[in-house]
Parts: structure tokens; C-alpha cells; sequence
């Protein structure tokens, strides 16, 4: 499917893109605009707008429980994707980066960092994707083994040393996917 949304990407238009492809639409196309030719595009191609800053499209910025979401919750919402611990830990600082609650977040600092460098060293946004979305892996995956380290406290105390726990954190991420 081909996806629509603003050039110059940042936090959200890099995120929500890493989320589709990875969790929603593996073959994803996406492409990136002006805001004001979004509208007519997606009318003469059918393509999915995201994160168009006010055109009223379904996957964008909204409020929910008096708290600012961007656009990555809302793919996670439509996509009914909140049973992924991991995910919503992501999705967490990439709210925090995007919505103003970067003081509060300090994982989402890292986000802000990577977005402002990143364009400076490319020459188009799907260059930025590219460069970014190992970025949204890692921290996907600093995630997992995190919740892993929590649920398997015990066990990975038993290990002396790093390899070995690593060894057995990523025989239980094997397992999650």
C-alpha cells in the first residue's frame, strides 16, 4: 500500500512509518509532500495519509484522556497493537518526543537528538527512514530484552557472565516473534 504524509520528516514521520512497515504493512511505499498536495494525492491514488498536521485525515495527532497522542498512537490504536508491552514502552517516548513531554521522557531526548542530526547527514526523507529505522529497532529491542530482564530476574542472576545472559535474552526475544 502507498503511504502519504509530509516532507521533512521528524520524531512521528519517522516512527509511525518504522511502526507500519514493521507491524502493519511490511510491503509499505511512502511517500512524502507538501501539506497541501497530501489531499489531492491520496484522492487520485487511494494512498493512506498520516500525520498531516490538521487535514482532518483519521491517522494523525488527536487528544485522548486530556493527553496530547500523536500519530504513531493512533496506528497503534486503529491497528489494535497495544498488547505488545515492548511497542507501548516506544510508544511512550515517542509520544513524549513529539507532543512536548520530552522533560518528562528522558528516553525521548535520544529520539529528538537522532531526528535533528539525521536529515543533516541525507539528501531525502527516504534516505532519513533509512538511516533511522535500525534506530526504532534498537530501542524496540532494548525494550524486549528490558521486559525479559524483569520477568526472568532470577534466572539471569544465575548467569556469570554477560554473554551467557545475553545468549539467553535473545533465545527469549527467538520466542516472542
Amino acid at each position: 500500500m502507498i503511504w502519504v504524509t509530509r516532507e521533512y520528516v521528524h520524531i512521528d514521520r519517522v516512527a509511525s512509518p518504522w511502526l507500519i512497515k514493521r507491524f502493519v504493512d511490511k510491503r509499505a511505499q511512502f511517500i512524502f509532500l507538501p501539506r497541501d498536495e497530501i489531499s489531492d494525492f491520496v484522492a487520485k491514488t487511494g494512498a493512506i495519509p498520516f500525520d498531516t498536521a490538521g487535514l482532518g485525515v483519521e491517522l494523525d495527532h488527536h487528544v485522548c484522556n486530556d493527553e496530547k497522542h500523536c500519530t504513531f498512537d493512533a496506528i497503534v490504536e486503529k491497528f489494535k497493537l497495544e498488547t505488545d508491552e515492548a511497542l507501548q514502552r516506544v510508544r511512550k517516548i515517542v509520544r513524549a518526543a513529539d507532543t512536548g513531554g520530552i522533560k518528562e521522557e528522558p528516553l525521548a531526548w535520544a529520539l529528538e537528538v537522532i531526528a535533528v542530526g539525521t536529515p543533516i547527514l541525507v539528501d531525502s526523507d527516504q534516505e532519513a527512514l533509512e538511516k533511522e529505522f535500525p534506530v526504532y529497532d534498537a530501542v524496540y529491542a532494548y525494550f524486549q530484552q528490558q521486559i525479559i530482564r524483569e520477568k526472568y530476574k532470577d534466572e539471569l542472576e544465575k548467569f556469570k557472565t554477560r554473554g551467557e545472559k545475553l545468549a539467553f535474552i535473545k533465545q527469549k526475544l527467538n520466542k516472542l516473534q
